[in-house]
């Protein structure tokens, strides 16, 4: 079996009672890390905080994505529309979700098919698709975006 201590300097090759008596002596484990490999790999370490730093990694991948918001009006300007689609792409790239908000202020309110064109028009400039379709709350039009599957698979 190859050893390696703690510090992830290979010991060499080793019977398993050398191995135990070794890690013995530091007062570590020995964990086997590399069951298939020929000869099997073991390494010294303390292995409840290896098992801690494992599910600490673990609970990060569970937790999904978090939901951004990124807000836009019907008369929003070119600037700021790029500032948005920036935005929107560097969440999507982290791996949430973009919460688009459109806000609708007077006269607007009559143009609800501008608004959704609005909001289609910035879903096909980040190339992403719905979770959740445009839907009216008050004043208001929002939408949850995602990248799409084609885009997941090429990263």
């Amino acid at each position: 079996m190859l050893v390696i201590d703690n510090a992830g300097k290979q010991l060499g090759i080793k019977s398993i009672f050398e191995a135990l008596r070794l890690a013995e002596d530091v007062d570590l484990d020995l964990v086997e890390v590399g069951p298939n490999s020929r000869p099997p790999v073991a390494r010294i370490m303390d292995y409840s905080k290896y098992r801690y730093e494992l599910e600490k990694n673990q609970s990060k991948k569970k937790r999904g994505s978090e939901i951004k918001e990124v807000r836009l009006s019907l008369e929003i300007g070119e600037h700021d529309w790029r500032v948005r689609i920036n935005q929107a792409t560097k969440f999507l790239n982290d791996g949430n979700r973009v919460k688009l908000t459109l806000k609708l202020a007077g006269r607007q309110m009559l143009f609800k098919d501008k608004a959704i064109d609005k909001m289609n028009e910035f879903k096909n400039a980040l190339g992403a698709s719905y979770e959740s379709v445009p839907q009216r709350f008050g004043p208001r039009y929002v939408a949850v975006i995602i990248r799409t599957i084609n885009d997941e698979k090429q990263n």
